[in-house]
């Protein structure tokens, strides 16, 4: 393939009126550009162009749009995404609680020690242990927590219990114990907690904590193309999905690329294990009744899928 000749940037700043008419002239309806205006005001050009993409005739660089293409079109998808971003944080933190409660108990009774994390024999290599150790007594140091600092004012030790210091630690820096933990077995008793198998833990969470991070920058999430995705699960202990059908050939680097669809099913999997009364299935369905405009297939979403044992155990 021909490398691309690259150019300099000279697009100058444009105000909101501006961008309004900017939208007009490349055929986009604007039915109040008052209001359109505001929103813009608040919410970027560019922000907003991740939203009406779809709406753009081909070749989309050309940035034309379609014939009877409408901004608040773009602006619904846009809210709707905001509300799912809000959801999906919401059934990810739960698992993400639910991690660390696991972590912190099943290593805390295995070295009999709340201060299990000293033991170097708990983790895969050196460096991660004395990487952990700093950055657990870093966290101590600097939080402002107050169940820190009145640990701090009576107990010797710099570094709290696990209990109490693995509280300041990120999803990411827990999928980072689990992924150098110094036995595999240790992640059996974490895997059941959330109702899978050992060998499936990494690559869920770690999907789960790509996903949480785009939610918790306010990314653009309802039609990604997942670059870190689940393993399938090849003996569920519990009503499923057929195998992935949202997947998409690419042709680049032939991998099979998965849509937020199987994140979706991926967490209503897991919720069910850790909360039975978890509502995140029926707030899906919920969103996707209130915002008719959401085209699902961009989603992954298969024609039958509310036929799918996993969707029809949260629809019943």
């Amino acid at each position: 393939m021909a490398k691309s000749i690259k150019v300099s940037y000279d697009k100058t700043p444009k105000s909101f009126k501006e961008q309004v008419l900017l939208l007009k002239r490349r055929n986009l309806t604007i039915e109040n550009e008052d209001r359109a205006e505001r929103i813009l005001t608040y919410i970027s050009y560019n922000r907003l162009s991740n939203y009406w993409f779809p709406l753009l005739k081909e070749p989309k660089h050309e940035e034309i749009f379609k014939t009877g293409a409408k901004f608040n079109t773009a602006f619904r998808l846009y809210q709707f995404d905001s509300d799912f971003r809000t959801i999906t944080f919401q059934a990810i933190e739960q698992i993400e609680i639910a991690v660390r409660t696991q972590i912190i108990y099943h290593f805390s009774h295995k070295y009999k020690s709340g201060f299990w994390f000293e033991n170097q024999e708990a983790f895969k290599t050196y460096p991660f242990y004395i990487k952990l150790l700093n950055k657990l007594s870093l966290s101590a140091e600097e939080t402002k927590q107050e169940f820190i600092e009145k640990y701090k004012q009576k107990y010797i030790q710099h570094i709290p219990p696990s209990w109490k210091s693995f509280e300041l630690l990120t999803f990411n820096y827990l999928l980072a114990i689990l992924k150098n933990a110094g036995n595999y077995k240790d992640l059996i008793p974490i895997s059941k907690s959330i109702g899978l198998h050992h060998k499936l833990l990494i690559s869920w969470i770690e999907s789960f904590v790509y996903v949480r991070n785009i939610c918790a920058h306010h990314g653009r999430l309802w039609n990604i193309k997942l670059t870190i995705s689940p393993t399938w699960i090849k003996s569920p202990r519990q009503p499923w999905i057929d195998r992935w059908e949202n997947e998409e050939k690419n042709d680049s680097t032939a991998d099979k690329e998965l849509k937020i669809y199987a994140i979706i099913c991926c967490l209503i999997y897991c919720l069910k294990t850790i909360n039975p009364y978890n509502s995140y299935g029926r707030q899906v369905i919920k969103l996707l009744d209130k915002y008719q405009e959401v085209d699902i297939r961009h989603m992954g979403f298969p024609e039958n899928w509310k036929s799918q044992p996993l969707w029809k155990h949260v629809i019943k």
